[in-house]
């Protein structure tokens, strides 16, 4: 007698598995569609006056404007820059709900002109001037009492939000009071995974970004180097235990397990893992310049939002199958192993 082995989910199947469970509850996507119409008509935050103050005081550090250098221009220009941008949505490190992201594609080369290799860049969120309902931030109280205010509101958001739609993964029922129970657990857990992995992140990188804060300064080239390494290790860190979100809400499981899993699911299917990741960011850019396009009048702003909620949804659900998958296989192999042990 023959024993069949089943069948390996492709990356395909994944995705495909994302959408559909997003297709048997639709309504879920109202959630980031109503995100994303506050966060294009609603209150502006910025930190105009804050960043102005700060700008002036590195100005007054530096010994000479005359001695600063190209690259000290060019950070202190987006430092400016920085000022004009609306910070609601940057500053909810909380918020895993999916949001409209504009991206354009544009041909840069090494003389600065527009014929070189195409680049993306994100587009911002800038301050309309012509509205009377900006909030000004000019000091660092107001600044952290805003943070506090708008994660504090982005994460038990977020934690319904992915709890449902793990839910819809796993073909639950829907049962509102042990979907609140489980959602104030995941609340608690994600608090924890973004605590810990914070932690850990800052203990080991805010010397390093310290030192490369100064060298900006004083030894430009230095310091964009201690950047991309910064850069490097926050890329991988954040590849390792990205999925920890996911295990939270699809096992049920505290940070410190969570963010374990992540790990050992990314280690085991190292390749998978990248190319599920790969295909997940080709989707998203390819979309996002179509969303920039559209973005241009109202009507096609409301359609961006609209298209953005759903396929940003899918995507997500796509990533809580591909750990449930994962998980299934790495728990099938060590309950292979352990009888012949």
């Amino acid at each position: 007698m023959t024993v069949k082995k089943p069948q390996k989910t492709t990356l395909i199947d994944t995705f495909s598995e994302g959408y559909a469970a997003v297709n048997r509850r639709p309504w879920l996507v109202l959630v980031p569609i109503l995100l994303n119409l506050y966060l294009w008509f609603g209150v502006q935050l910025s930190f105009g006056p804050l960043i102005n103050d700060l700008h002036t005081t590195l100005q007054r550090l530096q010994a000479s404007p005359s001695d600063q250098s190209e690259l000290q221009a060019q950070y202190t220009d987006q430092l400016l820059a920085l000022g004009q941008v609306d910070m609601r949505q940057p500053i909810a490190i909380l918020n895993f709900i999916p949001t409209l992201t504009l991206n354009s594609i544009t041909a840069v080369s090494a003389e600065g002109d527009s014929a070189g290799f195409p680049t993306i860049q994100a587009m911002p969120r800038l301050i309309d001037p012509q509205r009377a309902d900006t909030i000004q931030i000019a000091s660092i109280p107001a600044t952290l009492l805003v943070f506090l205010l708008i994660n504090l509101i982005a994460l038990p958001l977020s934690a319904v939000f992915l709890t449902l739609l793990a839910e819809a993964v796993r073909g639950d029922p829907l049962v509102p009071r042990s979907g609140l129970r489980r959602s104030v657990r995941s609340t608690l857990a994600i608090l924890g995974y973004v605590g810990v992995f914070g932690g850990v992140m800052l203990a080991l990188g805010a010397p390093f970004l310290f030192l490369a804060l100064l060298l900006i300064y004083f030894s430009p080239a230095l310091g964009v180097l201690m950047f991309s390494l910064l850069a490097i290790l926050w890329f991988w860190a954040r590849i390792y235990v990205g999925f920890a979100p996911e295990a939270i809400v699809m096992s049920g499981i505290g940070p410190l397990q969570a963010l374990k899993a992540s790990y050992m699911i990314v280690r085991r299917n190292f390749w998978s893992t990248l190319g599920f990741l790969a295909l997940s960011y080709v989707i998203t850019i390819g979309a996002s310049v179509i969303w920039m396009t559209l973005a241009n009048s109202a009507i096609g702003l409301i359609i961006a939002i609209i298209g953005s909620a759903y396929l940003s949804s899918g995507l997500l659900a796509a990533r809580m199958a591909f750990y449930r998958e994962r998980l299934r296989r790495w728990q099938s192999a060590v309950a292979t192993v352990r009888p012949s042990a």
